[in-house]
């Protein structure tokens, strides 16, 4: 789909960039030529990740950063910007979800979700876009939002709540941001097991068999399933695309119990 040198030159930094999503995003970038940049909590998973880069002879670096705390994401974001000349992709990939039903959710918990999900996204966003802006470079934003961003969330309703934000902020930024030739859109994915979702989320095997046999294309996703929607986004052939909301879950977000599909 790509060539290895597709992104030779282009300076990607992702959050949330130790695990998961974050970490295969990282390395798929890397074996395509980028320079990677990863930034989370956690120092160890963010070493084992650049480490794991630079065996394959790819370049990452990276930083400690708690998405919700504004002064250190214009300092992660600055020193960046500094060392590299420049941000070319941002992939707001840090998330946070637990399951409860609604009435479990504490005013704690609802402002860790949407804090770290909605309240990051924005202030990584805001922080990248400026400088893109201010230097007329443009640039390229992805945001992870997630389907249940659509329709109802029983059981996440936080998460849920969090997503939608992310989608409506990804609409207006792309029209406030479009004529400076910043993109920006938002990936929808559907479940997706993960070494941490499965300790979060997925710890019941019967509810993940019930879930995957109403998915049409019969299984949950993954993060390989996820890298090539998110490389197309940075890359010049989705130039002008901007403002979308892509799903990528295998077609869950159309079942219909109606005709026995839920």
């Amino acid at each position: 789909m790509f060539e290895s040198d597709t992104f030779a030159g282009t300076r990607v930094l992702i959050t949330g960039g130790g695990t998961g999503i974050g970490r295969h995003l990282a390395e798929t970038f890397s074996d395509y030529g980028a320079t990677v940049g990863i930034a989370a909590r956690r120092e160890a998973p963010l070493e084992e990740t650049c480490e794991a880069i630079e065996a394959h002879g790819g370049s990452a670096e990276w930083k400690t950063l708690d998405v919700r705390d504004e002064d250190r994401v214009e300092t992660v974001v600055g020193e960046f910007w500094d060392d590299w000349g420049g941000i070319d992709v941002l992939v707001n990939n840090a998330g946070a979800n637990f399951i409860s039903p609604a009435l479990g959710i504490s005013a704690n918990g609802w402002r860790t979700v949407l804090d770290i999900n909605l309240t990051g996204c924005f202030l990584m966003s805001k922080a990248v876009g400026r400088r893109m802006i201010s230097e007329g470079r443009g640039g390229r934003i992805i945001n992870m939002s997630a389907t249940n961003a659509r329709g109802g969330s029983p059981m996440i309703a936080h998460s849920g709540a969090s997503k939608a934000g992310i989608n409506s902020l990804t609409e207006s930024l792309a029209v406030e941001w479009g004529g400076a030739g910043v993109t920006v859109n938002a990936i929808l994915p559907g479940p997706v097991r993960t070494e941490g979702s499965d300790e979060r989320l997925w710890t019941d095997e019967d509810l993940v068999d019930s879930m995957e046999a109403r998915i049409p294309l019969g299984r949950f996703g993954r993060p390989d399933d996820i890298a090539p929607l998110v490389l197309f986004l940075a890359s010049d052939a989705a130039g002008f695309i901007t403002g979308a909301l892509i799903p990528c879950d295998g077609g869950d977000a159309l079942r219909s119990p109606q005709f026995g599909g839920g």
